[in-house]
């Protein structure tokens, strides 16, 4: 019976801390992980911009919700402050979908992978600077994946940001991220996690030169109970874009999330 009870009490435990991230969801990059049918999540989040032409500050409201278990969809609403010469008003939202075509679960891991397509619509400042406002209105695909166990969370994203008006500015986007949980897994979820994001983008050639662009994002997080806080810092590594308002000095995001 106490051996009964004890396995009970370890499923209860391992399947609580995969279904609500046994590391957090990443920081930066989006999860193919589903919450389940009719959940969702609400993220605050404030961001410090230093860029090469237009440093920024914002204020994002990042919600998702899941019709199915494996369908989910998006906004992304940013409320911009504190730009050089531009007056505080609203950023580019963006509309997405969602859909996990793949999942295998195991004791302690799971593996999942999902296609998501995102809309960013011209409502911000025409600066072609991201969510500042790119004065275009740009369309977004991409795979998502991730493999995570009770001690190492690794996701990824690919994807293909297309601007129709402005070829000039389409570019190929990819992520990896590394998540480390520092406590032992419980349930109800009460961890430290550990991230460590990077992220590369590339462009078509101007002049013959490749234009591309690659960042790290060192993060920590503090999940518990329906609540995650996050803190992260990206810096770029190494830059070089002809479209001088895409080029990243460092960013700063401070968010919470709460499952709904």
């Amino acid at each position: 019976m106490k051996f009964n009870n004890f396995m009970l009490c370890l499923m209860t435990c391992v399947l609580g801390a995969i279904n609500s991230f046994a590391q957090g969801p990443p920081i930066l990059l989006d999860k193919p992980i589903m919450l389940g049918e009719k959940k969702g999540t609400i993220r605050p989040v404030f961001k410090r911009a230093d860029n090469k032409k237009h440093d920024f500050n914002a204020f994002v409201l990042d919600a998702d919700y899941n019709f199915t278990n494996n369908l989910a969809t998006m906004i992304e609403v940013p409320l911009t402050f504190g730009a050089h010469n531009t007056t505080a008003g609203l950023g580019d939202v963006a509309l997405g979908l969602k859909y996990q075509f793949y999942r295998k679960d195991g004791m302690g891991k799971t593996t999942r992978i999902a296609a998501k397509v995102k809309n960013m619509f011209a409502t911000g400042k025409k600066l072609e600077t991201m969510m500042l406002g790119m004065g275009h209105n740009m369309t977004y695909i991409g795979i998502l994946a991730a493999k995570e166990s009770l001690k190492l969370g690794i996701q990824s994203e690919i994807g293909y940001n297309f601007v129709p008006s402005a070829t000039h500015l389409s570019n190929i986007d990819y992520k990896i991220g590394f998540g480390i949980p520092l406590l032992e897994p419980v349930y109800p979820v009460k961890q430290v996690n550990i991230y460590i994001e990077l992220e590369g983008m590339n462009m078509r050639k101007h002049t013959g030169k490749a234009q591309y662009g690659y960042y790290v994002a060192p993060g920590l997080q503090y999940a518990k109970g329906l609540h995650t806080f996050e803190l992260s810092y990206q810096f770029a590594i190494k830059q070089q874009l002809h479209v001088e308002t895409l080029e990243r000095r460092s960013s700063l995001h401070v968010g919470v999330r709460r499952i709904i």
